[in-house]
C-alpha cells in the first residue's frame, strides 16, 4: 500500500518513531511519509533533547542523523546505549556518509542499521517496518520465555512442549519479517541476509558469480489508481506467480518494494546468462495479466550488477542496482540496462550536487549574470534575459546545464526559482533607486513547471513585489510552452494573474515543444521567444529560413512580439530584420554579463 492509499484509510497506529534530524526540512519529510503510514512520529532536532524525549517516551524506534552540532549521532547513540531506560530501543543511523569506516562506526556503538541519504521512501518505509516487526518478535520471544521459565517450575512436565511451542513461534514471527504478506515472497531483510551470508562465505568480499537483477513495474501505480488497490494487489500476486515460472529451481525471487522485485543469481558464469534470463522475463510478462473482469498489460525496467571483490558491503551491490535501475527508467519503460562505473560516476555526482545545492541557496553561493535583449530597429538594449551562475568555494563556477536537472528532479528547482526571482526583484528595487530603468525594460527571469504548478506561486509573487515595492512592469516571466501545456485549462488563469499585475510573459524556447496554433491563441502572451536551433540554421538552409519566417508570421498575427535566441553573426541580425523580428539576444552581443555591465549598457 503507498502513501497516497494510506492517507485516505483509517490511521491505526503501528508504532512510536523519534526522528532525530538538525534539517528541519528531513523531519518534516520523515514525519510525512511515517505518518502516512500509521506511525506514531516524534521529531527533534538536536541530541541533548533526543535523549530527554527517548528517556520520557521510549519509542519503538529511533531514526538518527549523525552529522548534528552540540553533539553527533555516534554520542547520542552511545549515550542511549548506556542508559537502562534505552538501551533495548533499535537506532537506524541516516546519514549522507557513505563510507565504511562510517558504518562500521554506527554499528560498532549500537546501531542496527544504516541507511545512506538520499534515501527512497519505499526503502526507509520498508526498513523501519521490518525493524520493527523483530523488535516485536524479539520482545514475544521475551514474553514466552519468562512464561516457559515459570511454567517449568510449575509444570517440569509440560516443559518440552512449552520449548516446541516457542521455537514454533519464533519460526513464524521470523518469516513473517523475512518474507512480504502479500506476495509469500522473500523481502529486502531477507536478500541483504542472504547477500551477507554469501559475502562471508567468499571471506569478506562478493564474488563475482553473483549477479543481482532488479525489476519495476512502473504501470502499478495506473493500476491502483484506475481499479483500486485490491485490484493492484491481486495483480501482484499474478505477477509473482509469473515471475516464479519463469526462473529455474533455486534462484531466489524477492519481493523487495511494492512494485519492485529482485532476483538473485548466486552461480551465474556471466552477464550474458543474467541478460538472457531478463530477457525471457520481459517476453514472458509482456503477455496479458487478467485482474478480475480487465486486461493489463505492462513492461518491466530492469536493472542487472554483477558483483565483484571490489564492493566491500553487500550494500554497495544494491546501491548500484538501484543506479542501474534509475537508468533504465530513464531510457524508457522496458529497458534493460547493464550497470557500469559511469553510472555510478553520474549517481554519485547527482548526490553531490544535490546536497551542495542546498548548501549553496543558503549561503549565497548562486549569483545572477544578464544576457542583453537587443531591438533590432534601433540597436538598443530593451531588457535581459536573466541567467544564474553557481560559485563553488572548491570547483569553482557551475553552470546551469550541470545542476538544473538534479534541481529539477529532487524538486530544489522550486527553492532555486525563487531565490532567482527575489534576486531578480533586489536588482530591479536598486536600479529603480538609482533611475537607471525605464518602465519599457524588462528583466526576463525563466520559471520552471514545477514553479507554476505550486499554488502558492501567485501568493509568493504578490508578497515579493510587496516587500520590494518594484514597478512590476520591469518583470517578465520566461515559461516554455511544454510547462504552459503542463498547465492545460489552468494556464489562461495563471497568465491573466500575471497580466493583471503588468508582468509580461514570453514562450521561451518556442518550436520544441508541442503547442497548437489554438492553444497560443487561447494563452494571449506578449512575447515568443524563437529557439536558438532554428536561428544557427538560418543563414544555412532556405527551409530554415522559412521555418523562421512562418513563425514571426504566426507570432505577429496572434499580437506577439518576437525575440530571436542564440544570434551570433552580423549575417543572421540581417535576416531577422529582413523577417520583421523586434528583439534579439546572443554572443553577437557579447556574453552574459555581470549587473553593472548591463546598467551601463541600459543607459547607451
Amino acid at each position: 500500500m503507498t502513501s497516497s492509499d494510506a492517507s485516505s484509510q483509517p490511521i491505526h497506529l503501528k508504532g512510536d518513531i523519534l526522528v532525530v534530524d538538525d534539517v528541519p526540512a528531513n523531519l518534516e519529510f520523515l514525519s510525512t511519509v511515517l505518518t502516512q503510514q500509521g506511525y506514531k512520529v516524534r521529531s527533534v532536532l538536536n541530541g541533548p533533547t533526543a535523549l530527554k524525549v527517548a528517556e520520557a517516551a521510549q519509542p519503538d524506534l529511533i531514526l538518527l542523523d549523525i552529522k548534528m552540532p552540540e553533539m553527533d549521532g555516534y554520542q547520542v547513540c552511545l549515550s542511549l546505549k548506556t542508559n537502562p531506560l534505552t538501551q533495548a530501543i533499535p537506532i537506524i543511523f541516516l546519514s549522507a556518509l557513505d563510507q565504511t569506516k562510517d558504518k562500521v562506526k554506527a554499528f560498532t556503538v549500537g546501531g542496527i542499521d544504516y541507511i545512506p541519504k538520499p534515501f527512497q521512501a519505499e526503502e526507509l518505509l520498508a526498513r523501519v517496518n521490518n525493524q520493527l516487526k523483530l523488535r516485536a518478535a524479539q520482545r514475544q520471544i521475551q514474553q514466552l520465555n519468562a512464561e516457559l521459565e515459570q511454567r517449568v517450575i510449575q509444570r517440569t512436565a509440560q516443559l518440552e512442549r512449552e520449548i516446541g511451542e516457542r521455537l514454533r513461534i519464533q519460526e513464524e514471527l521470523l518469516h513473517v519479517a523475512t518474507h512480504n504478506s502479500l506476495t509469500e515472497l522473500p523481502n529486502r531483510t531477507f536478500l541483504i541476509q542472504r547477500l551477507m551470508q554469501l559475502f562471508n562465505q567468499n571471506q569478506q568480499k562478493m564474488s563475482d558469480s553473483i549477479v543481482l537483477i532488479l525489476l519495476e513495474c512502473a504501470q502499478l501505480e495506473a493500476i491502483n489508481n484506475s481499479l483500486g488497490y485490491h485490484a493492484g494487489d491481486q495483480f501482484l500476486v499474478s505477477l509473482a506467480r509469473r515471475l516464479e515460472t519463469c526462473l529455474a529451481s533455486g534462484t531466489v525471487l524477492v519481493h523487495c518494494g511494492e512494485d519492485k522485485f529482485a532476483i538473485l543469481l548466486e552461480n551465474s558464469p556471466n552477464l550474458n546468462d543474467a541478460i538472457q534470463i531478463a530477457k525471457i522475463l520481459q517476453r514472458e510478462t509482456q503477455l496479458p495479466f487478467q485482474v478480475e473482469d480487465h486486461i493489463i498489460h505492462i513492461q518491466l525496467s530492469m536493472g542487472i550488477v554483477q558483483g565483484a571483490p571490489t564492493y566491500e558491503h553487500p550494500h554497495h551491490l544494491l546501491r548500484d542496482a538501484n543506479a542501474v535501475m534509475h537508468q533504465a527508467k530513464t531510457q524508457g519503460t522496458g529497458s534493460i540496462q547493464v550497470f557500469n562505473a559511469a553510472m555510478r560516476h553520474r549517481a554519485l555526482s547527482f548526490f553531490e550536487i544535490q546536497n551542495e545545492l542546498h548548501l549553496a541557496l543558503a549561503n549565497h553561493e548562486l549569483s545572477l549574470v544578464y544576457q542583453p535583449i537587443v531591438s533590432l530597429a534601433s540597436a538598443q538594449v530593451k531588457g535581459a534575459e536573466v541567467l544564474v551562475r553557481w560559485h563553488h568555494p572548491k570547483r569553482g563556477v557551475i553552470f546551469p546545464s550541470d545542476f538544473i536537472p538534479v534541481a529539477e528532479e529532487t524538486g530544489l528547482i522550486i527553492a532555486l526559482d525563487r531565490y532567482i526571482l527575489r534576486q531578480v526583484c533586489l536588482q530591479i528595487k536598486t536600479w529603480q533607486e538609482k533611475g537607471i530603468l525605464i518602465s519599457t525594460f524588462k528583466l526576463q527571469v525563466n520559471l520552471s513547471a514545477q514553479q507554476l504548478s505550486q499554488p502558492d506561486f501567485i501568493d509568493y509573487l504578490d508578497s515579493l513585489l510587496s516587500e520590494t515595492q518594484i514597478d512590476s512592469q520591469n518583470l517578465a516571466l520566461e515559461i516554455t510552452e511544454n510547462a504552459l501545456m503542463q498547465k492545460g485549462d489552468l494556464a489562461p488563469t495563471l497568465l491573466n494573474a500575471l497580466k493583471r499585475r503588468r508582468i509580461n510573459v514570453s514562450i521561451d524556447d518556442f518550436g520544441t515543444g508541442y503547442s497548437s496554433l489554438s492553444y497560443l491563441h487561447r494563452l494571449k502572451v506578449e512575447n515568443l521567444k524563437i529557439d536558438r536551433s532554428f536561428i544557427s540554421q538560418l543563414t544555412q538552409t532556405r527551409d530554415s529560413w522559412g521555418v523562421v519566417k512562418s513563425i514571426i508570421n504566426l507570432a505577429h498575427d496572434l499580437g506577439m512580439s518576437v525575440t530571436a535566441e542564440g544570434v551570433e553573426t552580423a549575417e543572421q541580425v540581417d535576416y531577422l530584420k529582413e523577417l520583421d523580428c523586434e528583439f534579439a539576444q546572443g554572443y553577437f552581443w557579447g556574453r552574459p554579463m555581470d549587473s553593472c555591465t548591463v546598467a551601463v549598457k541600459t543607459s547607451e
